[in-house]
């Protein structure tokens, strides 16, 4: 008689425990799979910002460096680094990228400047009146570089028209005169009097509107809403009535303009209220036939934008004294912000 094999195992027998175990494991495998998916982004992110954190000392430590330096471009590209480091003040790094262009005073770095500054301002809207009033009084201080630039390229060109209408005039009159200054490049094409006359007049309305925009710009409310001493007070009312000034130079030197100052005994072009002697030169000129009436206006006006072009260049180096006296030539750090967060707040310079 043959033998009975053993029945199987009944369900939940020595079979089951191991399966069990294995599903388990794929169970445990599964939630761990899933919270490492959730979590990696955040914990990427954690780690993104604090290297970003790590290296804003540093980062701001080598453009300080080259702010004191007074290699102002090199100083503003890197301020301008940190633009996606500071995630806690955002504003600092446009505020000291615009600062460090506008110091550099080069002419397309100023446009840097400007837009750094502003984007600085809207960035800074719930920052306290004494930030606020440092970034606008560095935008406005930009903006009147910007307008001293086209002021100084205008009277650069005015220069220029000068010379050329005077070789006109000599030419005309049959006198000597210079045949470079109408024909620059030889090759035979003369410089146009009228196109040169109206490059002037732009030039000097960009300066203007350079001007009339830093004065907008020093009215802004965040000055008179922070707290400020009576030296700074002073110094805002100087820099208004320097501004103005400013734009009256700029308005009355375009050649729009320029016939009309005769009236006021401005030019001495008009009437006896012009400079003393130049009445008497006029006629003795005009008795002996030396010079032409519009040789003789040319000298007076080359004569008067001379004259601006000292008084501006006196202006300029007074005003560097006074920023220097006031707030000396190192980028500080503020009131408001801390040294060791990577964005140094340079003063007003």
């Amino acid at each position: 008689m043959s033998a009975v094999p053993p029945p199987p195992p009944p369900w939940g027998g020595p079979r089951a425990p191991r399966a069990e175990a294995a599903a388990l494991r794929r169970a445990r495998l599964r939630r761990r799979t899933t919270w490492l998916l959730v979590t990696a982004p955040v914990v990427l992110a954690l780690v993104v910002l604090g290297v970003k954190l790590a290296f804003l000392a540093p980062v701001a430590s080598f453009a300080r460096a080259d702010y004191d330096a007074g290699a102002h471009r090199d100083a503003a590209g890197t301020y301008g680094s940190q633009r996606t480091l500071n995630l806690v003040e955002p504003w600092k790094a446009h505020f000291n990228a615009g600062t460090a262009n506008a110091r550099s005073q080069d002419s397309w770095a100023l446009y840097d400047a400007i837009d750094g500054l502003d984007r600085a301002y809207r960035l800074a809207e719930g920052e306290s009146a004494e930030v606020r009033c440092a970034i606008q009084t560095n935008l406005s201080l930009a903006y009147e570089l910007s307008g001293d630039d086209d002021l100084g390229y205008a009277q650069d060109k005015a220069d220029e028209l000068a010379a050329v209408e005077a070789a006109i005039a000599a030419r005309e009159a049959g006198l000597p005169f210079d045949e470079d200054v109408l024909d620059p490049y030889g090759d035979g094409n003369e410089v146009d009097p009228e196109k040169l006359r109206q490059d002037v007049q732009d030039w000097y309305e960009y300066a203007e509107r350079s001007y009339a925009t830093a004065e907008q710009v020093r009215g802004w409310p965040d000055c008179g809403e922070s707290e400020q001493t009576p030296e700074e007070e002073e110094q805002s009312a100087a820099a208004l009535q320097r501004l103005q000034e400013k734009q009256q130079q700029a308005q009355e030197s375009q050649p729009e303009n320029q016939g009309t100052q005769g009236e006021n005994g401005e030019t001495g072009e008009d009437g006896d209220e012009g400079e003393p002697g130049q009445g008497d030169e006029q006629s003795d000129a005009s008795g002996d036939g030396g010079q032409s009436q519009a040789e003789q206006e040319e000298q007076q006006r080359r004569q008067q934008l001379e004259q601006q072009n000292s008084e501006a260049r006196e202006q300029a180096d007074r005003e560097e004294q006074e920023y220097r006296e006031l707030y000396g030539d190192e980028p500080g750090t503020g009131g408001e912000p801390e040294d060791g967060d990577g964005g140094d707040l340079p003063k007003n310079w």
